[in-house]
């Protein structure tokens, strides 16, 4: 793309977009440090026996739910119905259930497969990281690259419950059945994923549904949008940050002192990101195709495929995506990360519940946030390129570029 729509795309950001990368990076190398220097301190950040909220810290557990808050009450609940049996996003969330619990489970298995076939109690920490589908973070991922909020929220819930059943049989098929290994293991499985569904999700959607309509009963939705969310919307970055030194804190040690076994698990996972996300993308620029005025509305035609594009630019080949242009650029960047994104607390649990807290597959699944955090904060950012680089449905950039270019 040329320089000039280089400065738009940055002119679009706030500054807070403009300063998260940094910030966050600082917020890791403040954990890190902390951990390393300051045995004391680390000791509150790591969960034991005796102080644990569903097999992580009281205050990781603390930050991620206070994180989830801000956008789950922007989230309109009072359209939620309408808005799920839109067929529109009925096939969104077809889409989402064979990515998030056929493909995504497949391609960590074969990852970790491929990378770790000499280490089998790594591997398995790996695979259960790619079982667990993400219910906290990836809400943030979702707001931070203007993703469908709503559509975020539904496949959340609908993972949420899904890991309930699905979670413990397919720790066993993945780590067990396939390869061979004979299963001895008497801990209740159902019983750590229910606790940690629970705790991440349970707690602050609650607590969201309450605030949005109690704040509606006491000073009006008008009033909530104008006054009450901008207090509220704060905290959801500032808890973030805190998570993240959190969660340095607690695990930045061992990382730094299985700096080897870091990197050899550092590889499937990686690559799982990268492939899971770029290639749910593509996916979705050939599946997402139909027309779509407000990702809100429950009436949809899903035999319209034009969009309402600049046909010139597409001629001209300024833009990617001349076949695939009226794809949705909010659903896409909320299956690519609904679709990238694992739930670490749950696979963390698990690994201690199972074999230990000290054993090769509990410290595989503490490297799991660590990666996914920096990973997934760039494609966060990134997407605000693909936003530009790609022509979408309804699209206001190419609308504004062309103006530009005329006058």
């Amino acid at each position: 793309m040329k320089r000039s729509t280089w400065l738009q795309i940055i002119k679009k950001l706030s500054w807070t977009d403009i300063l998260l990368p940094f910030t966050i990076i600082i917020s890791i190398i403040i954990g890190l440090v902390i951990s390393e220097y300051c045995e004391n301190a680390r000791k509150p950040f790591t969960p034991s026996p005796h102080q644990n909220l569903v097999g992580v810290s009281i205050p990781l557990a603390v930050g991620m739910v206070i994180m989830m808050l801000p956008p789950l009450c922007n989230v309109e609940w009072e359209v939620l119905p309408s808005y799920i049996w839109s067929p529109y996003i009925g096939k969104q969330l077809i889409y989402s259930l064979v990515l998030n619990w056929i493909i995504c489970p497949f391609i960590m298995f074969g990852l970790a497969w491929l990378v770790l076939f000499k280490e089998p109690e790594y591997r398995e920490g790996i695979i259960m990281i790619g079982m667990a589908r993400c219910i906290a973070m990836v809400i943030t991922w979702n707001q931070i690259s203007g993703g469908d909020m709503m559509l975020c929220v539904v496949i959340v819930i609908i993972n949420s419950l899904l890991q309930m059943v699905l979670y413990a049989p397919y720790q066993i098929f993945f780590c067990y059945v396939i390869t061979g290994t004979s299963y001895n293991h008497n801990v209740n499985v159902y019983s750590d994923v229910a606790k940690s569904v629970g705790v991440f999700l349970g707690i602050p959607l609650g607590a969201g549904f309450i605030i949005r309509f109690a704040s509606f009963a006491l000073v009006g939705k008008e009033n909530f949008n104008k006054r009450v969310m901008p207090l509220i919307k704060p905290w959801g970055l500032i808890a973030f940050h805190y998570t993240i030194i959190v969660i340095f804190i607690g695990n930045g040690h061992s990382f730094l002192h299985h700096i080897g076994s870091a990197f050899l698990c550092f590889v499937p996972l990686t690559l799982y990101f990268i492939i899971t996300w770029f290639g749910c993308f593509f996916l979705m620029r050939v599946l997402t195709r139909s027309k779509r005025e407000n990702p809100s509305s429950a009436t949809t035609n899903d035999n319209e495929t034009d969009c309402n594009c600049e046909k010139q630019l597409l001629l001209d080949g300024k833009y990617y995506g001349k076949k695939t242009c009226s794809a949705d650029f909010p659903i896409t960047m909320t299956q690519c990360f609904t679709a990238a994104s694992n739930n670490f607390e749950l696979s963390l649990a698990v690994a201690v519940s199972l074999y230990g807290n000290s054993s090769k597959q509990a410290i595989a699944a503490t490297f799991g946030p660590l990666l996914e955090v920096p990973i997934l904060l760039i494609l966060a950012i990134f997407s605000k390129y693909f936003e530009h680089a790609f022509i979408w449905r309804n699209s206001q950039v190419v609308i504004e570029e062309t103006d530009k270019e005329k006058v």
